[in-house]
């Protein structure tokens, strides 16, 4: 019953949380930084250190495993060898079970209890002195093993080498959304140095529309993303910079489209999708708008009809035909174009200014958070119930 031939997804583990694809949009200048960091572990076996920082989202932890893949590929081309280790100390969030996970990257078989945090540190010892060849820990949201009283495993790790007497070099990667150079003790960061930090700016929406696209061309078949839903995808996720949500959204918005038998994403899958995450319009935002703002809204929902946008005159026309409809008297152009800048104001929409092909500029109005066919049945069910209990009031 699980065999079916997908019609939007070819490929959804190139969707999945974990996945990292083999170029990454926009970080070249941090892989080059973290190249600069470790050339001296490859070229010449000494131990190095970095620090990542940044927002979530903004790639530090597919930069880091791309950089640890390549960085191994280019060294096994070489007949050389790195081993690297990953650990997430979000969930590995004490010092006790951050050296379990190293230890089990060794041995599979260890046991979960039954040993002290010495005790699995002098067994990792022993088995990167087995292997011979350069090892790099990579601690993934290392400011909550910090907070957790972690500062202890940072230093051994940093000291590894030293102990080894240069034997074996072990660098050492910190990943974090702030910098942590403030938590660590003076002798763990003197073992670091305060130069090799690499930063991580959120993206911009532009840099979320090339993420979307390059991921949809892995994960989904051909055309099965419009580039107006494309844009919706980075424009919903531009707000916080952040590439996991674009990604997620991505994702949800096809299989939503699977599920209703498109063809491809529409803009109402991805509003959907939005509006599963989060949604800007709640019951209550609705409740408080009046009826003038309710209309235009309305007009507005009516008007897009699976568009991902609708020019404020095309809207206008709409609204227009509303008022007729609820027998409410059309305001002017002025008045609701200021309706429509209260919408936007209240995050119910979203406006832009944009040059037409005749020349010119229009103000063009979209809505991302929810499906406008869901919206107007919201709407037109709140106005039915304004004009009820304004008759009940009436007749009293």
């Amino acid at each position: 019953m699980f065999e079916r031939r997908s019609s939007v997804i070819k490929d959804g583990s190139k969707l999945a949380f974990d996945y990292v694809p083999g170029a990454l949009v926009r970080r070249e200048a941090q892989m080059k930084g973290l190249e600069t960091c470790f050339a001296k572990m490859v070229n010449s076996r000494i131990p190095a250190t970095a620090f990542l920082h940044g927002a979530v989202g903004a790639g530090k932890t597919a930069t880091a495993k791309r950089f640890c893949m390549d960085t191994a590929a280019y060294m096994a081309s070489k007949g050389g060898r790195l081993n690297w280790v990953y650990v997430n100390c979000r969930i590995r969030n004490s010092e006790y079970s951050a050296v379990l996970e190293i230890v089990k990257s060794y041995d599979r078989n260890f046991p979960d209890r039954g040993f002290s945090v010495d005790q699995m540190l002098t067994s990792v010892r022993k088995h990167i002195e087995k292997d011979g060849c350069p090892t790099l820990f990579v601690l993934d949201e290392a400011d909550v093993l910090l907070k957790n009283g972690g500062s202890n495993l940072i230093y051994q790790l940093s000291r590894y080498s030293e102990e080894m007497r240069g034997r074996v070099p072990i660098s050492l990667m910190l990943i974090s959304q702030s910098s942590i150079s403030e938590s660590l003790d003076r002798a763990t960061m003197s073992a670091f140095g305060r130069a090799n930090v690499i930063s991580f700016n959120r993206y911009s929406e532009d840099e979320l529309l090339e993420i979307v696209r390059a991921r949809a061309e892995e994960a989904l078949v051909p055309g099965a993303l419009p580039d107006e839903c494309a844009a919706m995808i980075a424009s919903l996720a531009s707000e916080y910079g952040d590439a996991r949500f674009a990604i997620e959204l991505l994702e949800r918005s096809s299989v939503i489209a699977e599920e209703e038998g498109e063809g491809t994403v529409t803009p109402d899958c991805v509003r959907t999708a939005g509006a599963g995450v989060h949604s800007e319009v709640s019951e209550n935002k609705l409740e408080t708008l009046d009826m003038n703002h309710k209309i235009t809204l309305l007009a507005i929902s009516r008007c897009m009809k699976g568009l991902p946008s609708v020019s404020a005159t095309a809207a206008e026309k709409t609204y227009k035909i509303v008022c007729e409809e609820y027998e409410v008297p059309a305001r002017k152009h002025t008045q609701f174009a200021s309706y429509i800048s209260d919408l936007a104001k209240e995050g119910l929409v979203r406006t832009e200014i944009r040059r037409e092909e005749e020349g010119g500029r229009a103000m063009y109005i979209s809505i991302d958070s929810i499906p406008p066919k869901e919206l107007a049945k919201k709407i037109e069910y709140l106005i039915e119930t304004d004009q009820l209990n304004d008759e009940g009031g009436r007749s009293e």
